[in-house]
């Protein structure tokens, strides 16, 4: 099998994942704000990552450089990135905040030409912009329609724009120490100590509240569930380029769809808008994969 298929699987798999624990996190919304949902999902992982790695630990591992690239991706990623997408999830609900964060790999893209010297070919481009046209349908909102609020879209753009950075650092990072797995420690860690300092300055009712509650049975499923969709995305960058992985990994959407309609009937519509869009996410992918496979 070639590195590009491979990266692909890798990609999908991402994106069923990330599908799965978003359903998680808009059940469990009533017991725990997004920021202490956050940092439960990270303290859940972090005993069983730091054994994995402590255990499967190599010398060529301790790397500095690689070190603060994975830092860095914590700092952007697991914190600021993932702390306004759950936001974003109990705001908006999953059939529109999942596929909005597919907008991810125009930006995504555009910052892996700029700075990684990536050069994706015409039919990557195309699937790109098909994403974010699906991305534009999901967002169309009907007057009258009060189940939600495009005063909280921003939520999803700083959400955007964290994971786009933190993906050029964790390639940065991955280039240097081709570990998946020291890769996702280090950035977890990260992540976790910057939520928990910086919950220290926030006013009471955003701090992380880590008391005993259904919210550890929620959350702690959901990091774990988005543990395995990091560990999946590290590997498929191992073996590709971003502007392969980012919107491959993109098409969450799809199986957020089929989910929300299955189980998440009580609390959200799906809408022929949001099909459409969905649509237009599909298309966009298999081009991608037709460009590189």
């Amino acid at each position: 099998m070639s590195d590009n298929f491979l990266a692909a699987a890798f990609s999908l798999g991402t994106a069923v994942s990330s599908a799965t624990f978003s359903l998680i996190v808009r059940r469990g919304q009533k017991h725990a704000s997004a920021m202490t949902g956050v940092v439960i999902g990270l303290v859940v992982n972090a005993p069983l990552l730091l054994l994995a790695t402590a255990y499967l630990w190599e010398p060529a591992w301790w790397n500095l450089e690689a070190f603060l690239w994975f830092t860095l991706a914590g700092l952007t990623g697991p914190s600021l990135g993932r702390v306004f997408m759950y936001q974003s999830i109990h705001r908006l609900g999953v059939a529109r905040a999942v596929p909005m964060m597919a907008t991810g790999p125009l930006f995504t893209a555009a910052l892996a030409v700029a700075f990684l010297g990536e050069r994706p070919g015409p039919l990557v481009w195309a699937g790109t912009f098909l994403i974010m046209g699906g991305c534009a349908a999901i967002t169309f909102k009907r007057k009258g329609d009060t189940s939600w609020d495009r005063r909280y879209l921003w939520m999803l753009l700083v959400a955007v724009a964290g994971f786009g950075v933190s993906n050029i650092f964790r390639k940065l990072g991955i280039d240097i120490v081709p570990s998946p797995l020291f890769g996702i420690t280090v950035t977890s860690l990260a992540g976790m100590i910057f939520l928990l300092a910086l919950g220290q300055f926030l006013p009471a009712p955003h701090r992380p509240r880590l008391r005993p509650g259904k919210a550890w049975t929620f959350y702690g499923a959901c990091g774990a569930v988005n543990t395995l969709a990091f560990l999946l995305h590290f590997y498929a960058l191992r073996y590709g380029d971003l502007t392969i992985v980012t919107p491959l990994s993109s098409t969450a959407p799809l199986f957020a769809l089929v989910l929300s309609a299955l189980l998440l009937r009580d609390v959200e519509r799906v809408t022929g808008w949001i099909l459409a869009g969905t649509v237009f996410l599909v298309l966009g992918s298999g081009l991608i994969a037709w460009g590189v496979l």
